[in-house]
């Protein structure tokens, strides 16, 4: 089979690579991605590159197993060369990626964190722990907790687009407000890197995985999204717990009325 030198007339593939401004395995990744595509067309003696063979080449790409990440990649590299030549009309949407599973961090395990962060002087992670625990605010979102927003007691943030409440309860704002004195923080993100930005993921996860030996956690349990999951399994629970109480307190108001109006109470 002849190398493929184009997937758009007048658009080089080797053009395209040359002005991408990127790592050289990026640049190979690229490669192999657009000649996948290339390759799929051929197998269709040569057929358009249009919706309707794009569509097709994905649905292939999960016929041959391959997971929704490698997909997606291989659909990032063929948009931006569709973007490059200007067909923004056949840009693909990427496979959704499921939700990794985190394992279930029981309280202890948490309170454990706490202790260990406590112990070790660990201020900030251990508010950290503490604020994914309690308000289940998203990871991603983690920027947008300010000093502002800790004095209201609360407020929206942005995540995937939409606006999410966040409550910050009476006891963690106390301790939040204690920290931001302690620091000298008097407006915008409190949980800041060393050089002054809000905590990456990559920084969060290596803090609370590194906790994890001396709290005696699994260190798979030792990140925001176990963290989060904690969060709502406990609201989870208080709010069944308060559907058996409401059921109850009816039941027991239905049993009163049933002993002054009842069908068979005695006269």
């Amino acid at each position: 089979m002849k190398p493929c030198n184009e997937l758009l007339p007048g658009y080089p593939i080797r053009d395209f690579l040359e002005q991408l401004n990127c790592q050289p395995e990026t640049r190979r990744t690229y490669r192999r991605s657009l000649n996948s595509l290339c390759d799929f067309l051929k197998e269709r003696d040569d057929g358009p590159l249009d919706a309707d063979a794009l569509r097709t080449w994905q649905q292939a790409l999960h016929e041959q197993g391959y997971q929704p990440r490698t997909i997606n990649i291989r659909i990032s590299a063929v948009n931006n060369y569709l973007r490059w030549c200007g067909r923004f009309d056949l840009m693909m949407p990427h496979d959704p990626l499921p939700e990794p599973e985190s394992p279930t961090l029981t309280r202890n395990e948490y309170l454990r964190l706490l202790r260990a962060a406590r112990a070790q002087g660990k201020h900030r992670l251990y508010l950290v722990i503490k604020l994914f625990a309690v308000t289940g605010v998203p990871v991603q979102s983690i920027g947008q907790v300010t000093a502002e927003l800790v004095r209201a007691g609360g407020g929206t943030v942005r995540y995937r687009g939409k606006q999410e409440m966040v409550h910050i309860p009476p006891v963690l704002q106390r301790e939040i407000l204690d920290y931001l004195q302690e620091q000298g923080i008097v407006f915008g993100p409190i949980f800041l890197s060393g050089r002054g930005e809000p905590m990456g993921r990559v920084q969060m996860f290596r803090e609370l995985q590194e906790l994890c030996a001396d709290a005696h956690v699994p260190v798979q349990k030792g990140n925001p999204r176990a963290l989060r999951n904690l969060y709502r399994e406990t609201i989870d629970s208080i709010a069944k717990n308060m559907d058996v109480l409401i059921q109850g307190a009816y039941e027991q108001f239905l049993q009163a009325e049933q002993t002054t109006a009842g069908w068979n109470m005695a006269e």
